[in-house]
């Protein structure tokens, strides 16, 4: 049986619901980054005890399930299985020593494997944003992707432990060790610093945490991104529960505001099929967004200044939210 078709010799290949598209869209970079995530995965599991391959190749099943969802095929993501991982990370992660310092893969070669495998789909997340902007990936499938990689985090510290090496050493042991960082000035501990300056910058910090407050008063969990003029992030801030995917999309959203001087619904009408700037979203590897959240900030004299960006909750939600801190900065900024 031949293995080849000859199909993609052009360098177009199709999906059950995208016919001949480049074989280097996002929707095939992602397929792509979540087959090596799978090898990944078989490569560690190798080097693992047995409990720990079982869930695995687990894994390894729901990947060949939710590449079929990304082509086309039945949905496989729901938010009851995102809630299902969230579970069982729980209860891996209570079971281990208490981790208070960034991990060196390497203590285990199952471990380090395993480490390996979680910054494939770590990519595999940053490629469904990418996607998203094409539209057919829904929000459970992005904060499924992340959820796995944080359940492939607790299998390697797992590994690490069951293979008898101390995930951390004591304190004393690792005294000679450099510093994560260092603070240049100790703070007293209950010194409050405060930003209240008149530079745009110092604006574009306290807009962040207006923004931020409204959210949690609905009940949201955001990110919110502050660009200048020239599309140049110059404040940034993320509520402890919001989605870790929040970060990159809020980013982009100011930057597609700001670097088009337009809100991101604007821009996603503009390039919509037959619209003047369709395929616009195709020539900045993924950085313009295209659904609300995502607004340019004028000055009290109607001149830009810079762009807003906000995620973490519905389209809808980061909208509204978006034209508030726009509001906002306006009157009060």
């Amino acid at each position: 049986m031949s293995i080849y078709t000859r199909n993609g010799d052009t360098g177009f290949a199709s999906t059950k619901n995208r016919m001949r598209i480049p074989k280097n869209s996002p929707v095939f970079k992602l397929l792509g980054a979540l087959d090596e995530f799978s090898s990944a995965l078989g490569l560690s599991k190798q080097k693992l005890p047995q409990t720990i391959r079982d869930v695995v190749e687990q894994i390894q099943q729901d990947v060949i399930a939710i590449s079929g969802e990304i082509a086309g095929g039945e949905k496989f993501t729901t938010k009851e299985k995102v809630d299902h991982l969230e579970q069982a990370i729980d209860s891996i992660m209570t079971q281990l020593p208490e981790i208070k310092s960034f991990i060196l893969p390497g203590e285990t070669e199952g471990g380090a494997a395993l480490d390996l495998a979680r910054t494939v789909v770590r990519r595999a997340e940053r490629e469904a944003v990418a996607a998203s902007q094409m539209g057919g990936m829904s929000r459970d499938t992005i904060a499924w992707l992340n959820r796995i990689s944080d359940l492939v985090y607790a299998l390697a510290r797992m590994a690490d432990f069951s293979g008898g090496t101390p995930i951390s050493k004591p304190e004393e042991e690792t005294a000679t060790s450099t510093p994560v960082a260092t603070p240049a000035v100790a703070v007293a501990a209950d010194e409050k610093i405060t930003v209240d300056g008149n530079q745009f910058c110092d604006k574009a910090e306290r807009l962040c945490e207006a923004v931020m407050t409204k959210a949690r008063a609905e009940g949201l969990g955001v990110v919110t991104a502050v660009c200048d003029k020239g599309a140049n992030l110059v404040a940034f801030k993320r509520d402890d529960n919001a989605f870790l995917v929040s970060i990159d999309v809020a980013i982009n959203k100011a930057y597609t505001s700001a670097s088009l001087k337009m809100t991101t619904e604007e821009v996603a009408k503009l390039t919509e099929p037959g619209a003047g700037l369709e395929g616009l979203q195709y020539t900045t590897n993924g950085k313009l967004i295209l659904f609300g959240g995502g607004v340019p900030l004028y000055d009290s004299n109607g001149e830009l200044v810079g762009a807003l960006g906000v995620s973490g909750g519905t389209a809808d939600q980061d909208k509204g939210l978006a034209e508030y801190g726009a509001q906002l900065f306006t009157q009060s900024f």
